[in-house]
């Protein structure tokens, strides 16, 4: 009989998502694998950009695993959270320089846009950028799959909730509604966020248990016309007035 979501639970849903999702990369260095071991004759430059195309793929699915780990971890209680004070522009600065291999294998762009100098928000660093580069990979993932080139933006603003940090792309189509289904349907679809990027977004759910497990979570936001996924922030000055 098949389960449904709910029979599944919260991290049923991610795990299935994220196993679904690992396979593809999985597949892919075991065919290179293959071609590497037929003897094929290949040029000393091919060979290391095989190679570096294997630590590429290697690399990126390591760091979701990691991530869909750590909030196992923190879910349940195994592993504490560290609150300090986190500079944004920092941070993302940090997210960009881990997904730059990712997406330069796919020649995809990356963006930073920070705006004006904004106060430290409070949180977890590790936890804050395993959430936004397991989400980072899904919008290179969508960029290149798109027929029009964009770059992938990581932008931070104020808001009047407070500070607003995620990732942007040409998007148009991505509303509250995709998200809210995807989330419904995340490990019993093998595409539940259509509207961003064919096959699982295993990225997009593991970031969402790591940002709950700050008390935040991931939503659909626009900004300078253009659409994305990104969680609300308290900066440390709107927490010390509480």
């Amino acid at each position: 009989m098949q389960q449904n979501g709910a029979q599944l639970g919260d991290d049923g849903q991610i795990f299935l998502s994220l196993m679904e999702q690992l396979s593809r990369p999985l597949l892919q260095i075991a065919r290179m694998s293959e071609l590497a071991q037929s003897g094929a004759p290949a040029d000393a430059a091919e060979t290391a950009a095989r190679w570096q195309m294997v630590q590429t793929i290697a690399d990126g699915s390591l760091q979701l695993a990691e991530s869909y780990a750590l909030s196992l971890r923190l879910h349940g209680q195994a592993t504490p959270l560290h609150v300090e004070p986190v500079a944004v522009s920092s941070l993302l600065y940090d997210t960009a320089q881990a997904l730059t291999p990712l997406a330069r294998h796919y020649a995809v762009e990356l963006q930073l846009d920070t705006g004006p100098k904004m106060q430290p928000i409070l949180a977890d660093r590790v936890v804050l950028q395993s959430a936004l580069t397991s989400l980072g990979q899904v919008f290179v993932m969508a960029q290149a799959e798109a027929d029009e080139q964009a770059p992938v933006r990581l932008s931070a603003h104020r808001s009047r909730y407070g500070v607003v940090a995620g990732l942007y792309g040409n998007q148009p189509e991505l509303g509250t509604d995709s998200l809210r289904r995807a989330q419904h349907l995340g490990g019993i679809a093998r595409q539940p966020l259509q509207k961003l990027v064919s096959g699982p977004a295993a990225g997009v759910f593991v970031a969402d248990s790591l940002l709950r497990a700050l008390s935040a979570r991931l939503h659909v936001a626009r900004y300078h016309k253009l659409a994305g996924l990104a969680a609300t922030l308290q900066s440390s000055q709107q927490l010390e007035l509480i």
